[in-house]
């Protein structure tokens, strides 16, 4: 694990340190300023905000944020793989001899160059019952600001951030379906190579 770590970090200096100094050195930006309609009564308020946010952006530092995002992605794609590894195998395993029955595992998983090594039944906790309910409320939620901020005038940076959670919601419910409700299982199969 640390040394994962230690070479994911490695290259996050290795390609983030020189375009962070690129960036620094880049100096202003030639972008023209665009006169935005401002004032209480207008109705379509495309800066509207909920955090501070440049009104202007280098290619330099966009270059940085979207690595930062990239391996933040890369990241929390990670834990949600070693989550679901090590909750889906927290039962205990069966281990079939051969031509032993397995319950409920269709019967393409095996045949005459495949087998099943280990079958982790789905724990079916009620851990997994509030946390698949908890995501799932959340997609709802969030689906109907989603709507309601897409259909309505504003049309401001609250949509990124409602989409950005519905997609999260929507993921981290599949991931608790399948981690709690679902068997895990192993198999060895034959290869030619």
């Amino acid at each position: 694990m640390r040394r994962e770590t230690a070479i994911v970090l490695g290259l996050l200096v290795i390609v983030l340190v020189p375009l962070w100094f690129i960036a620094i050195a880049s100096g202003g930006n030639s972008f023209e300023q665009i006169a935005i309609q401002t004032g209480q009564n207008v109705s379509v308020a495309p800066t509207g905000t909920f955090m501070t946010t440049p009104t202007e952006i280098s290619v330099y530092t966009a270059g940085v944020v979207s690595w930062l995002a990239l391996f933040g992605l890369v990241g929390a794609l990670f834990l949600q793989v070693r989550y679901a590894h090590n909750v889906g195998r927290r039962t205990e395993a069966i281990v079939p001899e051969e031509g032993d029955a397995l319950p409920y595992v269709p019967s393409f998983v095996e045949n005459a160059h495949r087998r099943v090594v280990a079958y982790y039944p789905a724990g079916a906790s009620l851990r997994g019952v509030w946390l698949t309910a908890l995501f799932t409320f959340l997609s709802v939620v969030f689906a109907a600001l989603f709507a309601g901020e897409a259909l309505g005038l504003a049309r401001n940076q609250f949509l990124g951030f409602y989409g950005g959670i519905l997609a999260f919601s929507l993921a981290e419910t599949v991931l608790m379906y399948y981690t709690h409700f679902m068997p895990t299982i192993e198999v060895a199969e034959a290869r030619d190579h």
